[in-house]
């Protein structure tokens, strides 16, 4: 048998070292791989967490607000949620109560009411707080959907509201105060810019009615239950359903919907849509 030469051993060392190296390089992407995937899914819990520490502050934010305005012997107001798109009940009630004229066919019932009475009174599932949780999800909802901020205009309180809407995913809600309902609607041209800036169209893009619905039913869907997430905390415990899709003429849905007690009004590049609620 002949033993290997010098130059053959060396080789096999080179050899040995080389696919010993590829080894350990492989071990390490593996290893890599696997710590990518711990971090991510402890990125998605600080997440979480964040979420849950944001809306315990706010409780307690709330709480401290209406201690504060007890000891001082005013009235306690709710203190909104943090947020650029919050309302507080004054803020609303001036809005609607400024804005009325602004709005055809639209005004206060005739009490005159502020808003804060008038859903303590008469829109038993749903206060101001609520509507400050509807009115921050849906700015979040369409910006993270279209990558542009839609603006609140007012809220509108019930009676011969004139609203231009062509479509609408109407939603059942119930918690333990009763039981209701809201609708994420739109006009015509919202409709089709947020649909084309949900599906990245360009702007000469052209959308389908089969489109507008998964749109309209996709974000009725995320504004209940990012709205439900922000409640869970503040003591409120809804229960959602599925989203029903009605089209017509302004005339025609409104008729087969029935007229909402409560219309959100906000705007997308300056095109109207709605957030509706009956209780």
């Amino acid at each position: 048998m002949s033993s290997q030469n010098p130059l053959e051993k060396k080789l096999d060392r080179y050899y040995e070292d080389i696919m010993s190296k590829i080894m350990e390089i492989l071990q390490t992407q593996k290893d890599l791989l696997g710590e990518e995937k711990d971090l991510k899914k402890d990125v998605a819990k600080l997440k979480e967490h964040v979420l849950e520490i944001k809306t315990n502050i706010q409780a307690i934010e709330a709480k401290l607000s209406s201690k504060s305005s007890g000891i001082s012997g005013g009235s306690p107001q709710p203190h909104p949620p943090l947020g650029a798109s919050t309302v507080s009940a004054a803020t609303l009630s001036s809005v609607a109560s400024s804005n009325q004229a602004q709005q055809s066919g639209a005004h206060l019932p005739a009490s005159s009411k502020s808003l804060k009475d008038f859903l303590a009174q008469e829109f038993a599932i749903f206060d101001v707080k609520v509507l400050n949780a509807f009115i921050k999800s849906t700015k979040e909802v369409i910006k993270t959907n279209t990558k542009n901020d839609p603006t609140f205009l007012k809220p509108v309180i019930e009676a011969g509201m004139a609203l231009p809407i062509v479509i609408a995913g109407k939603m059942p809600l119930s918690r333990d105060k009763g039981k209701g309902a809201m609708a994420f609607s739109m006009a015509l041209e919202a409709a089709q810019a947020i649909t084309k800036a949900v599906f990245m169209m360009p702007e000469d893009g052209k959308v389908t009615d089969a489109d507008i619905k998964d749109v309209t039913s996709e974000i009725c869907n995320q504004i209940c239950g990012k709205s439900k997430l922000t409640l869970k905390n503040e003591g409120y415990s809804f229960e959602i359903g599925l989203p029903e899709i009605h089209q017509g003429n302004p005339t025609e849905l409104l008729a087969k919907l029935g007229h909402p007690k409560v219309a959100l009004h906000f705007e997308y590049l300056k095109k109207p849509f709605f957030v509706f609620f009956w209780g």
